[in-house]
């Protein structure tokens, strides 16, 4: 596994620079012109981990480093494996540069509140609604590839995209009539949205909805397993 995350490590650095520069730039723009400054946080990370990960994918089906790699002293475990530690990583480096830009940008509003792209920053800072993005950052990203990478390790990513929008033409009408059909929220549930607006609900609903994708991350892998060793090149 260890291979596998280092050989797309030292792939991604070639084009992080560039897409560090345009998320950033593009991440910004979306937080001002939204209100949402704090929306810089996830959105740093969907661009980095959705462009990194979805580039890798694809170069390995142009360059055939699939086969490549068969021929190596790697198991199509490890293979899985790194590939879906490289996307993790990703997805927290996101983060993390999303949560430093909008800490530099807060800063810099401090000194200069009035002026342009720094005014939307002036205000004080909501660490609970930081909380809240940051994990819906992680909860997003890791959702696509929950999906997406069993498939790309079933048929191919040429293959596997034709699959992925099919998934969510089901879901969301699905979803839809049921928040429909739901009618007005119990209280229970009213109940708890207020107790999560806590500070220590928060804490405890971030702390769980990351498990929870932590699991279901960790179960989508050992199915992506079991459908790459049957896969034949």
């Amino acid at each position: 596994m260890k291979t596998m995350f280092m050989f797309d490590l030292l792939t991604a650095t070639k084009m992080l620079k560039s897409q560090v520069v345009l998320s950033v730039v593009v991440a910004v723009i979306f937080g001002v012109s939204t209100d949402m400054p704090l929306a810089i946080i996830p959105f740093m990370a969907l661009m980095l981990a959705y462009a990194t990960g979805f580039t890798l994918i694809a170069y390995d089906e142009r360059n055939d480093w699939e086969k490549l790699r068969l021929t190596l002293p790697l198991s199509r475990a490890d293979i899985v494996h790194g590939r879906y530690a490289t996307f993790a990583v990703m997805t927290v480096a996101g983060i993390v540069l999303g949560g430093v830009l909008v800490a530099v940008l807060w800063g810099l509003a401090q000194l200069a509140p009035t002026a342009p792209v720094l005014s939307e920053f002036a205000g004080a800072f909501d660490w609970q609604m930081a909380v809240v993005m940051a994990v819906s950052g992680i909860v997003f990203a890791l959702v696509l590839w929950i999906i997406a990478l069993p498939l790309v390790a079933r048929y191919g990513m040429t293959k596997a995209v034709r699959f992925l929008p099919l998934a969510f033409v089901i879901v969301l009408p699905i979803a839809t009539v049921l928040i429909q059909k739901a009618g007005p929220l119990p209280a229970s549930v009213m109940d708890f949205v207020a107790w999560v607006a806590t500070p220590t609900g928060t804490l405890v609903a971030a702390g769980a909805a990351l498990a929870v994708i932590v699991v279901l991350f960790a179960l989508s892998s050992m199915l992506a397993v079991r459908l790459y060793e049957k896969r034949e090149f």
